[in-house]
């Protein structure tokens, strides 16, 4: 949404196709809700089921959603009408490339993390599983050779996933060739990825048709609804802390034993505790605690007097908390929000609360540690002064790159030469290996010179001594 209203500002008409109704209109953008097609929905309780695990459970649902979405009426309709570009975010919709197929028209690939280790095709970009971990295993930087051969492994796999499972059930869903939807697949002009490409850790090279726009959807604070200043205000200088676990897990699912102790210790802090919680009314609430359904996040995030940001560590969270500069406590659920939360630790930053280690003397230490720490701030005021330190800010880069393919009819002159070469021809196996036989066999006709060199030699010295 946030490239979407971005477009809009700069006259475009967007057509936003989507699973989630809106809360409210907006200007030159035509949202078109596609009906029973959220496959969060069916995903298992996150504080019972490994992140990892449950990917692969959903894994078989993603073709028959994505089927069922492009059937829809709505969807249907929006093929006969007439386009300039399409722009088709990668997670669970390759059967929606048959849509492309029919409007011949320029796209762009929207994914919304980085540039994943199983997605780098789609830009030709090259990938090193030697430095950058899969986020899925959690692998800390820098790799061990143990890290390096588990990564390369996961790599191989999710190539091999999507290439020999996933998309030829997207080509039926989509009643498409599987081998025209792969070469659609690679066609795309530009991948836009939700990553602010100064923060990643470790730098890595990008081709021109990777464009960053992490940070997209970030902007000052604005000021508080008055009952929540209000609110805030009686804090004093305690302050207040911040708790959501986002929009896709329903914080009402959380177990008992884990409420019971989060309750138990936000009522022994002195600071105030608004909590995003999805029912109207809380057993037990403690005095200093608020429950709201709904909060204006980056408001909150953006106020003086908030002393730390408890979070799921989803990607966006995770941005507007560096935007705002507000070190976090992350409590990680599932996906890629392990991944945030280790890298925010290490970065000197945030703090990592796994559910399963939740207790009473644990979660108080880390979040006194995080209000205390005053390097912990420090590095988050540092990393929001960093991402904020750009020639253009993400909309204005973002709608630029979007125009530039618009006017250059798919800005196919971009495309990097790794299309059109296979891997080993990209990591030059073909030249290593023959440059490894070629000095095995030198060294070996060495050898075997200097064997008969001494042997003729030794031969000699024995003649003469007879």
């Amino acid at each position: 949404m946030g490239i979407a209203e971005a477009l809009a500002e700069r006259n475009h008409t967007v057509t936003f196709v989507t699973g989630f109704r809106a809360s409210y209109s907006r200007t030159r953008i035509r949202e078109v809700f596609v009906p029973d097609t959220d496959i969060f929905s069916k995903f298992p309780n996150r504080f019972t089921t490994s992140h990892f695990s449950s990917v692969f459970q959903v894994l078989p649902l993603a073709s028959e959603y994505c089927g069922k979405a492009i059937r829809t009426q709505e969807l249907q309709q929006v093929q006969v009408e007439k386009f300039d570009l399409v722009m088709l975010s990668v997670v669970f919709s390759e059967c929606l490339y048959s849509l492309i197929n029919k409007l011949q028209v320029p796209y762009i690939h929207m994914v919304p993390n980085m540039l994943l280790e199983s997605m780098s095709d789609l830009a030709g970009n090259p990938q090193f599983p030697s430095t950058v971990g899969s986020f899925l295993l959690d692998l800390g930087h820098p790799l061990t050779f143990t890290g390096r051969m588990i990564n390369t492994l996961s790599h191989i796999l999710y190539s091999a996933i999507t290439m020999h499972y996933i998309i030829p059930r997207m080509a039926v869903e989509g009643d498409i060739d599987t081998t025209r939807l792969r070469d659609i697949r690679l066609n795309g002009s530009l991948v836009i990825v939700n990553s602010v490409e100064m923060l990643e850790v470790p730098a890595r090279p990008y081709v021109p048709t990777v464009i960053h726009a992490g940070g997209i959807h970030c902007r000052p604070a604005k000021p508080l609804p008055q009952d929540l200043e209000a609110w805030v205000a009686d804090s004093g200088d305690a302050g207040f802390i911040f708790f959501t676990l986002g929009s896709v897990v329903q914080t009402s699912t959380i177990p008992e034993k884990h409420r019971l102790v989060l309750l138990k210790v936000f009522a022994s802090l002195k600071q105030r505790i608004l909590w995003k919680w999805d029912q109207d009314t809380m057993d037990d609430l403690p005095p200093n605690v608020r429950l709201a359904k709904w909060l204006p996040q980056q408001d909150i995030l953006g106020d003086p007097r908030l002393r730390l940001f408890i979070t799921h560590g989803g990607l966006l969270s995770t941005q507007e908390a560096t935007y705002h500069g507000i070190p976090i406590l992350g409590m990680p659920v599932f996906v890629d929000q392990h991944h945030n939360v280790r890298q925010a630790q290490n970065e000197g930053w945030g703090r990592l609360q796994a559910w399963e280690d939740l207790t009473y003397d644990l979660l108080l230490q880390n979040i006194h540690h995080a209000i205390n720490d005053t390097k912990m701030r420090q590095e988050a005021v540092r990393r929001s002064r960093v991402m904020r330190d750009q020639p253009m800010s993400p909309r204005e880069w973002t709608v630029y790159w979007v125009e530039y393919v618009i006017r250059h009819r798919g800005a196919y002159h971009l495309r990097s030469p790794f299309f059109t070469m296979h891997w080993y021809e990209v990591y030059n196996v073909d030249v290593w290996l023959l440059l490894t036989v070629v000095i095995v066999l030198m060294t070996c006709l060495f050898c075997w010179v200097l064997r008969r060199v001494f042997s003729r030699c030794c031969s000699t010295t024995k003649y003469k001594k007879e």
